[in-house]
């Protein structure tokens, strides 16, 4: 049984304030506006996650929670370490075994992380094709498994701009 995953970049974020701890840095307005946007153009394309796993820093929680609202109310949203940043992609892929039963899963993250580790899930290796997320951006990825044992598939790989390009077309 094959696994949609969606790798998802955090919405903007407020500037660090001298003293503050980074993992504190919230959405700003705007950020939580477009990324409302985003979810619904996620939605326009038929996404439904039955899984949403978040970093635990606050502006990807936020973000995980705005889309999940959304895209699919009765998903479950988690707070996911290894997405925080700066873990092996292996990590990261062994704590998703438990979640292989899901049809769709929604990650939401940081960069370069989730860059490296879509290409990880396309090609084997985080360091081939890199995928360059800005803030909000999303990739669907088809995998065989999870852990995949096989390159996946990209389904696509939209900007924030598409996507709400996507939530204000008509249909």
């Amino acid at each position: 049984m094959s696994l949609l995953v969606y790798l998802m970049r955090h919405g903007i974020a407020a500037d660090a304030a001298p003293g503050m701890n980074d993992a504190d840095r919230a959405l700003t307005a705007e950020g939580v506006s477009k990324t409302e946007r985003v979810a619904i153009g996620l939605h326009k394309l038929g996404a439904t996650p039955d899984l949403v796993l978040s970093s635990p820093l606050r502006r990807a929680e936020e973000t995980a929670r705005l889309v999940a609202d959304v895209v699919n109310p009765k998903a479950q949203v988690e707070l996911y370490p290894p997405l925080a940043g700066g873990f092996a992609i292996e990590d990261i892929l062994k704590g998703l075994r438990p979640h292989r039963g899901a049809r769709e899963l929604l990650l939401v993250g940081h960069q370069p992380d989730l860059g490296e580790l879509a290409s990880h899930l396309l090609t084997g290796s985080a360091r081939l094709i890199p995928l360059p997320f800005r803030k909000a951006g999303v990739a669907a990825i088809t995998v065989g498994a999870m852990p995949p044992r096989s390159p996946g598939s990209l389904e696509w790989f939209l900007t924030p701009g598409q996507l709400r390009a996507i939530a204000n077309s008509r249909g």
